[in-house]
């Protein structure tokens, strides 16, 4: 699918700036929380990671002051666009796919589960929470930033541009959290193959901004899950295989594009 039709009745050609500032300022309090009251709800999920919340709001600002309540209107139904899915088997395969990988590094790495699991409701109740934080960042990164970027740069590009912001993003709480710097850059890594993955998943499944907020929300449900089981959640691993997937939905791309 080209990446040149405009999304949510945005310019497209504005507010990309403004947008990645405001998602960084109105992040700022929950570092401050976080560090003020290091409180893990979930095991490396400092209060920071409520700023999942902010891309979303930042969008939504920059919406309603251009185009007012109908745009922002607009643009907040896309929480629940699964309309927009393409009728393609592959997406649905995509979406499972990290907790696929999550299961995958988990017994190429602990082996036999040594821990006693955890009630179905917990991962359940995860899922709930993790999904309402996936549309909180996907309505931004998706619903907002990603079109105009791609529009400007093509999709490769832009999901590497936006990648490294989402990492970089990522780095204060990881360090609330706990985490050694080693772990952090493999997990920076390991973002931005997901964004690359997350951006095909986009584009291709009819721009649902539901689809890949799904994606987000299993790809955390499935992190967070491990512990429960004595797993770790090792950035390495999924690095790799992530780079390896990506590079084949970019070619299929290519030669899709090629074919056009």
């Amino acid at each position: 699918m080209s990446a040149g039709r405009p999304e949510g009745g945005l310019d497209g050609e504005r507010g990309l700036v403004p947008f990645f500032a405001l998602v960084l300022v109105l992040s700022l309090p929950f570092w401050i929380l976080a560090a003020l009251a290091p409180v893990q709800p979930l095991a490396g999920l400092p209060l920071s990671g409520l700023m999942a919340f902010m891309p979303a709001v930042a969008a939504a600002i920059l919406v309603a002051r251009s185009g007012g309540r109908g745009a922002l209107a607009a643009f907040l139904r896309r929480s629940f666009d699964w309309s927009r899915m393409r009728g393609r088997g592959a997406w649905p395969l995509l979406i499972l796919l990290m907790p696929a990988l999550g299961l995958a590094a988990w017994i190429a790495l602990d082996g036999a589960p040594s821990g006693p699991g955890a009630p179905a409701w917990i991962f359940s109740a995860m899922l709930v929470a993790f999904l309402a934080a996936g549309l909180g960042e996907e309505l931004g990164w998706c619903g907002y930033a990603i079109g105009p970027v791609a529009r400007r740069v093509g999709e490769l590009r832009a999901a590497l541009l936006l990648g490294v912001f989402w990492a970089l993003w990522h780095v204060v709480p990881f360090l609330q959290a706990g985490r050694s710097w080693d772990w952090i850059a493999w997990q920076c890594a390991n973002i931005l193959a997901v964004r690359v993955v997350m951006t095909r998943l986009y584009f291709g499944a009819g721009r649902s901004v539901f689809a890949v907020a799904l994606f987000h929300a299993l790809d955390n449900v499935a992190a967070f899950s491990l512990p429960f089981f004595g797993g770790r959640h090792d950035p390495r691993f999924l690095f790799f295989s992530l780079v390896v997937i990506g590079l084949v939905l970019t070619l299929v791309r290519l030669r899709s594009e090629r074919r056009q």
